[in-house]
């Protein structure tokens, strides 16, 4: 017996944001993954008929466990928030690799090989954060068409044409398209589909209404829409 609904609790639980420290876990693991196998491999390569030192074969062993599963952790944690890219985390391996390579080189008096292998790793860390800069401002860019399209546009009440999925089977939850259709101002009939992640407590059916809003200047552009049933079950938590 509670005093608390259960059910309430439990969907608490599984919309609550990560916390500085799920974060920061799989994000410093990231790194240090990263720092082990940029430092470690290139000892291997380099010295290849010397047993290379203890430290760099440790780092070796450990580099690519730490890597695979910081990677499985943070996408975890990463796709439960669409504040956090999921760029991030590679950004920080190869960072932490590059910084490797260089410990490396330093180590074996530098050898052209290991500086062209640490500029490499230079240029992916800076794509990868490359990638991370321009998935942010997208992300917000498209927060703040979507909040002016609620505040400024026309609302309407929409229908699900097609559900995109026949049933629930061994999973509880469902990545699937769904298909709305509404009436402009004009009276045209229009169709909008949203990639929506549904549950089997709460699923969607056809012809299950929900609130959308457009751009009445604008009626077509599907970026200019929202529907409020996409919002509430989005693939990444807000």
């Amino acid at each position: 017996m509670s005093t608390v609904d259960p059910i309430a609790a439990r969907k608490l639980r599984a919309n609550k944001r990560p916390g500085p420290v799920r974060i920061a876990l799989p994000l410093g693991f990231q790194f240090i993954g990263g720092l082990a196998a940029g430092y470690g491999w290139p000892h291997l390569a380099v010295l290849e008929d010397v047993e290379p030192p203890a430290l760099a074969m440790t780092a070796i062993i450990t580099s690519i466990p730490l890597l695979v599963l910081s990677s499985i952790a943070w996408t975890a944690v990463a796709i439960r928030s669409s504040n956090l890219g999921l760029a991030l985390g590679g950004t920080l391996a190869w960072l932490g690799a590059t910084l490797g390579v260089g410990a490396a080189a330093v180590q074996l008096n530098y050898p052209s090989i290991l500086m062209w292998v640490a500029t490499g790793c230079l240029a992916i860390f800076l794509f990868f954060g490359s990638l991370g800069i321009i998935g942010a401002r997208a992300r917000r860019s498209a927060a703040r068409r979507e909040a002016e399209v609620m505040s400024t546009g026309t609302m309407t009440s929409a229908r699900v044409t097609d559900k995109g999925y026949l049933s629930f089977s061994d999973s509880s939850k469902i990545l699937t398209t769904v298909t709305f259709t509404f009436h402009d101002l004009n009276g045209i009939q229009r169709w909008v589909q949203r990639a929506l992640l549904i549950t089997a407590a709460e699923p969607v059916v056809d012809g299950q209404e929900t609130t959308l809003w457009y751009d009445p200047m604008d009626p077509g552009n599907d970026k200019k829409i929202v529907v409020k049933l996409a919002k509430d079950m989005p693939l990444r938590q807000p």
